[in-house]
């Protein structure tokens, strides 16, 4: 650099030797030498400027003899040097400057299910409502239904990680879900009593008998998904036909959960969580179980920022106030809980958010995510919501900042739990 640089100003100067030239342009080395990105940034200004200089100064110059076009030829020349070495300098930049926030935020996860079903079946092949409670159909019914949510469970929480999904098409998912194994039993679910709990299932007994921790540390199951059924309390008691709880987790930081957190599960190497759900419903319940789970691991992480950023008013046009994204429960128009179906709009600005403050409001109903109930294991308004309000979490590619500070892809907290809690228990990136 310094060498090109000093010899534009000698031949300047030697070309310039006649005192009635017109213009004359001070051409000088970059200095200190560029190395950071700034140093670069700011020699290549100082070298386009230079060379602008140099070109008013050359086109000012004779240029109809011989003699004269062979002293402005070489230094168009130089112009054209000095534009290069500005653009190769500019160039040099996306090698030194610290990696755009889209390539930090592309992280995407693979997840490993274990999917274990019971079914008490009577000698008719109906499922046992004495056991269940509220289930009694035939078994051929329950078992094709379980198959069918469990399915579309798969897709509707791969749909949920895409980032903007509903309208980005091609958004990739930062969750990719694998069913590794599936067990069926003919039975009701074992019960191990404890204390005020007599219907509590015996969750650790019917992991540790499908050695689920070779499941997790060897073949990357991250989650278990156990079918099964609750009921209503029993005749004359409190007590559900099955204790259950909607998610249980397991591993090196303890029962993070949406339960009593009794860490009352097997311990692996790695993190893993358990969900019951119930056969008598179809895929919106599903979802919700595991969306509650979602919720208490982002929770653990930055509560504050979650709740009180990103989810909160919990009834925004009951209190008359600006929504935001919503929870689980309740969307950016709530009225009450589980309002999932609200025609009637509510200013939010979920759809141009930001945690450092309001961002551009709009209006929000159940047009945006489809307020009929079509189907209930694929389309529905409670199903569809949930799968909305996921797609706004700061997702996979997401350039959105808090405090001047990126936001990561919130999928890692539950795609890659344990390395977020060792290395990095925050929900932006540093």
């Amino acid at each position: 650099m310094k060498s090109i640089v000093g010899a534009l100003f000698i031949s300047l100067v030697l070309a310039q030797a006649n005192p009635t030239n017109v213009a004359y342009a001070e051409i000088s080395p970059c200095s200190p030498s560029p190395i950071t990105a700034t140093q670069k940034s700011s020699c290549a200004t100082h070298l386009v400027a230079q060379a602008g200089d140099l070109y008013r100064v050359v086109n000012q110059l004779p240029g109809i003899t011989n003699e004269q076009l062979s002293r402005k030829i070489p230094l168009l020349l130089l112009v054209v040097k000095l534009y290069s070495q500005a653009i190769t300098l500019q160039n040099s930049l996306t090698r030194v400057i610290p990696p755009q926030i889209t390539d930090r935020t592309n992280t995407s996860h693979d997840i490993g299910d274990l999917v274990i079903t019971y079914f008490p079946v009577t000698v008719e092949g109906n499922i046992d409502i004495r056991v269940t409670g509220d289930v009694g159909e035939p078994y051929s019914v329950i078992k094709k239904r379980t198959d069918d949510v469990t399915a579309q469970l798969k897709v509707s929480l791969e749909k949920s990680s895409t980032y903007l999904g509903y309208k980005n098409l091609q958004a990739a998912p930062a969750l990719r879900y694998t069913i590794v194994d599936t067990k069926e039993y003919m039975t009701a679910v074992p019960i191990k009593p404890r204390s005020g709990k007599p219907t509590y299932p015996d969750s650790y007994g019917i992991l540790q008998s499908h050695n689920i921790c070779d499941y997790v540390n060897n073949k990357n199951v991250k989650e278990v998904w156990l079918w099964a059924y609750q009921g209503p309390s029993r005749p004359g008691t409190d007590t559900a036909y099955l204790d259950i709880a909607e998610s249980k987790m397991s591993g090196p930081y303890g029962d993070i959960s949406n339960s009593y957190r009794y860490n009352d599960l097997p311990v692996c190497a790695k993190t893993y969580r358990l969900y019951t759900f119930n056969y008598g419903r179809f895929t919106s319940e599903a979802l919700e179980s595991w969306g509650h789970q979602m919720e208490a691991e982002m929770d653990a992480v930055d509560r504050e920022l979650y709740r009180d950023k990103f989810v909160d008013p919990a009834h925004p046009q009951t209190t008359k106030e600006t929504g935001r994204c919503g929870s689980v429960h309740n969307p950016p128009n709530a009225r009450n809980e589980y309002d999932r179906n609200n025609p009637t709009p509510q200013r939010s600005d979920c759809l141009d958010w930001s945690p450092d403050s309001l961002g551009k409001l709009s209006e929000i109903s159940c047009t945006l995510w489809g307020c009929a109930d079509n189907d209930p294991v694929s389309d529905n308004a409670s199903l569809n919501y949930q799968i909305w309000m996921f797609q706004n979490f700061p997702g996979r590619g997401n350039t959105k900042t808090y405090q001047g500070k990126p936001l990561r892809n919130w999928w890692d907290v539950h795609g890659d739990f344990d390395n977020v809690m060792k290395n990095s228990k925050r929900l932006t990136i540093d």
